[in-house]
């Protein structure tokens, strides 16, 4: 990236939150990665992992435990896939999931890719621990982006945003 490139989309970015909350920054960078091995018991390891601490941060907050959607555990998983093979990068797959969301919940929908390269030091965003209900779709990833030398772990997560409507009786 040329000099002062960086700092001027950072700006943007800041200037524009009030408008959207589209410039996200990433750890990584906007490029398709490297094909890394799957192992899918580290990806269910890692993403138990993030529940167990997204559970225990919203218990401390005086909020319930996230409701995970198991009908749409399958699609995320595939989209987490592509960020696995080197198809999609970070950004790509937080653009993908969400599109994803809003079309599988028809409805507005919050898009994270956590950084779980600290294991059970992770960090998760407090705007997911502050929901009133958290009703998540989420799956875990390994990838390398083709800049970087070592593989990186993300959680890809989708919330729904107003979720506390969510335990609402559907209309006959």
């Amino acid at each position: 990236m040329p000099r002062g490139e960086g700092s001027t989309r950072r700006l943007a970015c800041i200037i524009g939150v009030g408008l959207t909350l589209a410039c996200v920054t990433l750890p990584w960078p906007d490029e398709p990665g490297v094909p890394v091995a799957i192992s899918q018991a580290a990806n269910v390891d890692t993403g138990d992992t993030f529940l167990a601490i997204l559970t225990e941060k919203r218990r401390a907050a005086g909020r319930s435990a996230p409701l995970v959607t198991p009908r749409y555990q399958a699609d995320i998983r595939s989209l987490a896939a592509d960020l696995q093979i080197g198809k999609a990068s970070a950004a790509g797959v937080r653009r993908a999931i969400e599109s994803w969301g809003r079309a599988a919940y028809q409805r507005d929908v919050e898009p994270w890719v956590i950084d779980c390269a600290a294991g059970a030091e992770m960090q998760i965003p407090a705007q997911l621990v502050e929901l009133p209900s958290a009703v998540i779709s989420y799956a875990a990833a390994r990838f390398r982006p083709r800049s970087l030398a070592r593989d990186q772990c993300a959680v890809l997560v989708v919330s729904l945003t107003g979720s506390e409507t969510v335990a609402s009786p559907m209309p006959k």
